[in-house]
């Protein structure tokens, strides 16, 4: 018996120790080593979900930074886009991101507008990134394929003034060109502004929190290879949210652009064909073993502050990024409503900074008419159908699905109940019905680490 239970042993022993020798042989960006990292993430989120641990971040900072000399910052925009600029850049000024700057674009840039944009009256260089690259010969085997074709019929139409042509073909192929602007913005900041700690790419609507920024930042070390940002994709393809902001050390800048040439080499061509850049750029640093680190996705959004979806497991962490942020008055109402923020915002903040009703009222007020606030439903919200009344989807929140319940929602013309594991700050709604679970939030609020006085006022 016991020469079986050895024999049972060694086999299990032979097979882990194949497994990972087998792990170690294939490729940084092979299917088992995306499907194993995703499937550590997964129990990871389980585990946050059940047990959220934030005290680590209001210990020391072992690495605190200083924005304005440490970050350096990529706000990307397009032809189409391009009137958002000012507003991105007065955004950041509201928030004291007096930093070396940089706006990449995918149309030629003229005389006049190359003085054009401004952050705190020091001009912020813009730089056609596409014509860039072509000139310098990083597309030269791709410039046969259509979308180089369409950067460059753009580019005339900019350069013969033929603004209702270009205003057309930007708007049209705005996110083809986007494509080639990842990687070849990254590696112009890295050899044309001053070296940083950590660099930031923007789109032109996405807004971020410096205090949050900072929070975390200074508990991470610079010197690491690090790609940070919101995950999005399955386990074949995991990238960062553009949109959400992108986050990466100058040591994965270092990494990538001086010691891996060939890499950045067939990341230029591959531009010129993938859909998404932003899942460009991880599939590059993949390759040289820089891997999407998803630790701190929670921090990060991809929505604007209205439909920010609030998670209880998500509470007790800062807030970085909104995005959607495209329109002139948005852009500016974030901006002065969080510039004036002198510490980190966390998720729980929002309904409070929007001046929303405290978690706590629902307890007395649990119903409130033509408000909604589960908002956008998702894969992750559950909608029960039948329902008879409105205190029915309540105790359908409350009794049956308490831990996993934070907003519900009726739609008493279709008899539809809503709930989800989130609350937005509230939207008005004709005809519908809507609350927030009190004790759930209340719980989630109270596992909250106190900000020490010491982190109220980061830069």
């Amino acid at each position: 018996m016991m020469r079986r239970v050895n024999r049972g042993v060694k086999l299990a022993a032979i097979t882990v120790v194949s497994l990972l020798v087998l792990y170690n042989l294939t490729p940084y960006d092979s299917a088992i080593r995306s499907f194993f990292r995703f499937q550590g993430n997964v129990i990871e989120d389980l585990v946050q979900e059940k047990h959220p641990n934030d005290a680590w971040l209001f210990k020391k900072q072992r690495w605190p930074i200083d924005p304005v000399k440490d970050i350096g910052i990529v706000v990307k925009t397009g032809y189409g886009t391009r009137e958002r600029v000012p507003r991105a850049l007065y955004a950041l000024a509201n928030e004291t991101f007096e930093t070396d700057i940089l706006v990449t674009q995918d149309f030629p840039v003229s005389t006049k507008e190359k003085d054009q944009y401004k952050l705190g009256g020091k001009p912020v260089p813009v730089m056609d990134i596409v014509g860039w690259n072509l000139e310098r010969g990083a597309l030269r085997a791709a410039e046969h394929m259509e979308r180089i074709s369409k950067y460059k019929h753009l580019a005339a139409a900019v350069e013969a003034e033929e603004w209702q042509l270009a205003d057309g073909l930007g708007k049209s192929m705005g996110w083809e060109l986007d494509a080639l602007k990842f990687l070849s913005s990254l590696e112009y900041v890295w050899h044309n502004m001053p070296r940083k700690k950590w660099y930031l790419m923007l789109d032109d609507d996405t807004y971020v929190i410096k205090h949050s920024l900072n929070l975390l930042l200074g508990h991470l070390d610079p010197a690491v290879p690090q790609l940070i940002g919101n995950p999005v994709g399955d386990y074949k393809g995991r990238f960062p949210h553009g949109g959400s902001s992108v986050v990466i050390s100058g040591s994965a800048m270092s990494k990538l652009f001086d010691m891996n040439p060939q890499v950045v080499a067939q990341g230029h061509l591959d531009s010129a064909s993938i859909t998404w850049g932003d899942k460009l750029l991880s599939i590059t640093f993949m390759k040289i073993g820089v891997y999407l680190d998803e630790t701190y996705r929670r921090w990060f959004n991809g929505e604007n502050p209205w439909m920010t979806r609030m998670w209880i497991d998500r509470f007790c962490v800062p807030l970085i990024s909104f995005h959607g942020l495209g329109d002139q008055e948005t852009m500016e109402e974030v901006s002065i409503m969080f510039g004036k923020v002198t510490k980190p915002v966390f998720w729980r903040d929002l309904s409070e900074i929007y001046g929303g009703p405290s978690f706590s009222t629902f307890l007395e007020e649990p119903i409130r008419a033509n408000m909604e606030y589960v908002g956008r439903l998702d894969e992750y919200s559950t909608t029960v159908r039948d329902v008879d009344s409105v205190e029915t989807c309540q105790r359908i929140c409350f009794l049956q699905n308490f831990d996993r319940c934070l907003a519900w929602s009726y739609d008493a013309e279709r008899k539809l109940c809503h709930h989800a594991p989130w609350a937005i700050i509230g939207d008005y709604l004709e005809g519908r019905q809507s609350g927030i679970n009190p004790q759930l939030a209340v719980k989630a609020a109270n596992r909250c680490h106190a900000l020490p006085a010491s982190l109220t006022n980061l830069y």
